[in-house]
């Protein structure tokens, strides 16, 4: 059948569905309850370890503080070694008790006519718990200032650590003073030219 004359559909012209919309992961309302639930927790979690910190404190291991230089450093005369004929050369070691690293920083003598001499370079860092040996040359430079027999020999040897900077004089042992005024009788044989031996002060000088 067709259409007769005059009797034709008018054409409608529809306009196309918009285009669907992504689907949103959360809404709002999820959005919020999920942050809501984020910040409790973590506020759980802050108190649960403030209300933890005093047991946790209470069996911890105390800080280790360091020490002071002298306290943490033994210095020892280990003996004469082999040196010039106008030096006396001896061989000190540094033992380091402490926690830190501890640096030899100078070794001096109060001696007026006797000079001291490291060698190798200084300062010189002696690790926790260990030992570093010096060479230490005497050389006699006046000998009126050099005492007749070196009864009480102090040695001044300058530390530092973290904690502080500190010169410790104390006599090396009776050996020291043995073999010490045994070399300034060898360097200065004329024993009018000689200062009087030095009097006794004591085992040690106090720590500067």
């Amino acid at each position: 059948m067709e259409p007769g004359e005059g009797t034709w559909a008018p054409l409608v012209l529809r306009p196309a569905p918009p285009p669907e919309r992504p689907p949103r992961l959360l809404s709002r309302r999820q959005k919020y309850l999920l942050a809501s639930f984020l910040l409790l927790l973590a506020l759980a979690l802050t108190i649960l370890r403030i209300a933890n910190y005093p047991e946790q404190a209470a069996n911890s291991p105390p800080p280790q503080t360091v020490p002071f230089p002298s306290q943490a450093a033994r210095v020892t005369y280990v003996g004469p070694v082999a040196g010039g004929p106008e030096a006396f050369a001896l061989e000190l070691a540094v033992h380091n008790t402490g926690p830190g690293p501890l640096d030899v920083l100078e070794v001096r003598q109060g001696y007026r006519g006797v000079t001291v001499l490291v060698a190798g370079w200084l300062p010189r860092t002696v690790p926790p718990g260990g030992t570093v040996s010096l060479r230490v040359d005497l050389r006699v430079t006046d000998c009126s200032g050099a005492p007749a027999d070196a009864t009480f020999p102090f040695l001044d040897v300058t530390l530092r650590n973290t904690r502080a900077i500190e010169t410790v004089s104390q006599i090396p042992g009776d050996a020291y003073a043995r073999d010490l005024s045994a070399a300034l009788h060898s360097a200065c044989d004329i024993t009018d030219n000689r200062t009087p031996t030095t009097s006794a002060t004591g085992p040690d000088k106090p720590v500067r």
